[in-house]
């Protein structure tokens, strides 16, 4: 039976949500397929069948289809036994299709696990307005869709339908087991499994206050763990076991008053050099050296002074640590058309060089204390987060732009990795086009990269053992956790294994490698594990970056704007991007103006929204390179976005490399042709040690060829072409021009180029 019109509704007032970039509701076949397969034909129409279409004056409209629409009706025009009938048959549906999700989701296929996603995210509606009922069937309309009212609560479908169910009488509680009582002595005796006590680091102590108060606490709190019950004690200790150490002769007594007295003057001079749980010569905010580069470090005009921020005096110690997002205070920024997602209940704090942190704190906490809190502070960066506990961010702004030392406030924005995921069995494309397409062949005649040349990659997640990563990576680092441990959260998160295989993939005979296996990567993880960046976590992984000393910076990650942006004119794009997130915008172009500095090219996808790259804050700088995404054709990408700021594009569709698992896919986007650009920067930087990034990146530019049509839609920038740029790098720098000076990057390779020569021949 065909199908007819359902439900109609203005989308001005819903957003879809997104998966990897891509709409819920667009996977409709998929997931009507799977349901159909495992549990017959209800679960397969329970989802009406969607479409989004423009009306007139740009006004969008979804419509849902459904086969026998006539016996439906809407929820609120149901009875009551109807509502429960309707409310019992859907709560079923729910609950094997969540355990269904669940299992997928505990698989070890990453196609189940991503299905597993989709079928969560596509069980969710904004209200009681999507449920239909009809002949005992059941059908959702508006689903893969919520509210777009900043007032109105998350709707929670599940617990929406638990209000019609049978009220169940809930069992008796259990009866509590009162503990033996712990003897209270000044040394207690455990016998059993037991668990060491967690040990938390004491707080640092204000300069020049308190620094006796250790010596004169009396109690501690003991944890005592077995496999039933946990038991805290408060426990006396004996005054007079604080005083054993004076036992002995006066000798014995001045020699001890002298080691304390040693011991307090050398605590009192590792207080005094610290800073926000820093030291002196190493940044602990950042994990790096405060000063790595030798010939660098320069000093700088304007309003920060990154290597040498003004060392506050802390009275209590901050994480160091960026927050993880809690999705339950994601929201739209208000004010934004855009839609794009924000953390609602904090803001970034940047504070001017001439001010102390100190000074902030001060007047933070005599006006806000009771409010809100600092909850993470860099001192490289001079940057402060607060969190409070409502959701009225324009008031806040407002409020701490009028603290002492405070330059600019901007919001904790949500990041996703720019990739448009590929279908699953599409294997139809050359796995290697992409390198033909850039004449990477020919440039790797001349150079396959030298190991001491480095690309950093920040990214969600690595898998660093896969066998195209291994050996490739240098100094790892999780921002998340402030340590060495990256990882993928179980396979989950594929993307940033994706990206660094494609600039360092190994020539291993498995695979495919990537642009420039001679060299290194910095894999710089700043994922939580759904995949999302906070803004915070970016800039801590940037400055982690330059301070380590690389050569090219790759950044494969853009803000989220709502869907059918695309839609608004140019002009209108242009002015959200010169109007909105503006605070957010400056400081990005403050970092890229100290990358600079330091040497370091910056190589950053466009995005995949077919807008104004403007329309990100991170996009709007002249000290980028921004990359746009071609086909298989050398076509310009329905997806890239474009505009002046874009000025070279590389391959992105159907790109094949690694995952997680030691397995390979396609993905495309321009998070696949950035690397791809940042690989071949390396390949250009391991020509000889005197190349400067200017050069590179002149050289990059220049060489690449115009595209056929390109700027009559849209400016993607023109195509890379490896080989012409390491042609044109050695014919402007009289060092490289001679092959005799060029550095031999191993006996290996060298014999293998000579190899190729003589075979040409």
């Amino acid at each position: 039976m065909k199908s007819r019109e359902l439900f109609k509704i203005k989308l001005e007032n819903y957003r879809p949500l997104l998966w990897y970039g891509d709409t819920v509701f667009g996977r409709y076949a998929s997931i009507k397929n799977l349901l159909g397969s495992q549990f017959g034909r209800e679960f397969a129409n329970v989802l009406a069948e969607p479409s989004v279409m423009d009306g007139e004056n740009g006004v969008r409209y979804g419509v849902w289809y459904a086969e026998n629409v006539e016996e439906y009706r809407s929820f609120d025009k149901l009875g009551p036994e109807e509502q429960e009938q309707a409310a019992n048959r859907l709560s079923g549906i729910l609950e094997k299709v969540t355990a269904f999700a669940d299992q997928l989701l505990q698989s070890g296929e990453t196609s189940h696990k991503q299905m597993g996603e989709i079928l969560h995210l596509a069980f969710r509606v904004p209200g009681y307005e999507s449920i239909y009922w009809g002949n005992g069937q059941v059908i959702l309309v508006l689903w893969g869709f919520v509210s777009d009212e900043l007032s109105k609560k998350s709707f929670s479908l599940r617990d929406a339908l638990s209000r019609f169910r049978p009220q169940v009488t809930p069992p008796e509680p259990p009866t509590k087991v009162t503990p033996p009582p712990v003897p209270e002595t000044g040394t207690t005796c455990i016998t059993g499994d037991v668990k060491e006590p967690v040990v938390t680091p004491p707080p640092i102590l204000e300069k020049n206050k308190e620094i006796n108060k250790n010596v004169e606490e009396h109690e501690k709190d003991i944890k005592i763990t077995d496999e039933t019950t946990t038991v805290t004690k408060d426990v006396k200790v004996k005054k007079a076991s604080r005083w054993r150490l004076w036992w002995g002769k006066w000798w014995k007594r001045l020699l001890w008053i002298l080691l304390a007295l040693l011991l307090l003057l050398l605590l009192f001079f590792l207080l005094n050099n610290s800073r926000c749980g820093g030291s002196t010569g190493r940044d602990e905010t950042t994990h790096i050296l405060t000063n790595p580069v030798p010939g660098r470090d320069q000093d700088r005009s304007g309003d920060r002074d990154w290597q040498n921020p003004v060392p506050p005096v802390r009275r209590e110690q901050i994480p160091e640590t960026p927050l993880p997002i809690n999705r339950d205070d994601v929201r739209p920024m208000p004010g934004d058309t855009l839609q794009r997602p924000i953390v609602g209940n904090r803001l970034n704090v940047i504070i001017n060089r001439d001010n102390t942190i100190e000074e902030f704190l001060e007047d933070f906490n005599e006006r806000y204390a009771d409010q809100a809190q600092v909850v993470y502070c860099d001192t490289l960066a001079n940057l402060l987060q607060v969190q409070f506990a409502t959701d009225d961010i324009v008031v806040w702004k407002e409020r701490l732009q009028k603290l002492t030392g405070v330059r600019m406030v901007f919001t904790e924005g949500v990041f996703g990795a720019e990739v448009i995921p590929d279908e699953p069995g599409f294997k139809d494309a050359d796995e290697s086009y992409y390198f033909k397409l850039i004449r990477a062949f020919q440039g790797w005649d001349v150079t396959m990269g030298r190991e001491d040349v480095v690309v950093a990659v920040i990214d969600n997640a690595f898998d660093l053992e896969h066998e195209e990563l291994k050996g490739q990576c240098v100094n790892p680092w999780n921002i998340m956790t402030n340590s060495p441990d990256v990882n993928t959260y179980g396979g989950t998160q594929r993307h940033g294994t994706h990206v660094a295989s494609l600039v360092v993939g190994a020539i291993n005979g498995v695979g495919v490698s990537g642009i420039a296996p001679g060299c290194k990567v910095m894999p710089i993880q700043v994922g939580v594990e759904d995949g999302s960046m906070p803004t915070s976590a970016i800039i801590k992984g940037f400055l982690y970056a330059l301070k380590q000393g690389v050569q090219v910076i790759s950044i494969s990650i853009g803000s989220n704007p709502r869907e059918g942006t695309d839609q608004l004119p140019w002009d209108v794009q242009e002015q959200i991007g010169q109007t909105t997130f503006v605070e957010e915008g400056m400081f990005w172009n403050e970092l890229y103006v100290y990358a600079e500095e330091c040497g370091v090219l910056v190589v950053e996808c466009a995005g995949n929204e077919n807008i104004l790259t403007v329309v990100d804050p991170m996009k709007r700088s002249d000290k980028v390179l921004y990359v746009g995404a071609v086909g298989v054709n050398a076509e310009p990408a329905w997806f890239s976005n474009f505009g002046k700021y874009v000025s070279i594009c590389a391959p992105g569709m159907s790109i094949y490399n690694a995952i997680p698992d030691n397995k390979y896919d396609f993905l495309q986007g321009t998070s696949m042709s950035t690397p791809i650009v940042a690989g071949a920067a390396a390949l250009l930087f391991s020509l000889g040690d005197d190349v400067k990034f200017t050069d590179v990146k002149e050289a990059l530019v220049k060489t690449a060829i115009p595209l056929p049509g390109n700027g009559v839609r849209k400016q993607i920038g023109n195509l890379l072409q490896v080989d012409k740029a390491m042609a044109y790098l050695q014919k402007n720098n009289p060092l490289l021009a001679d092959p005799c000076t060029r550095k031999i990057d191993s006996l290996e390779q060298e014999i293998e180029r000579l190899k190729k020569q003589l075979n040409q021949h």
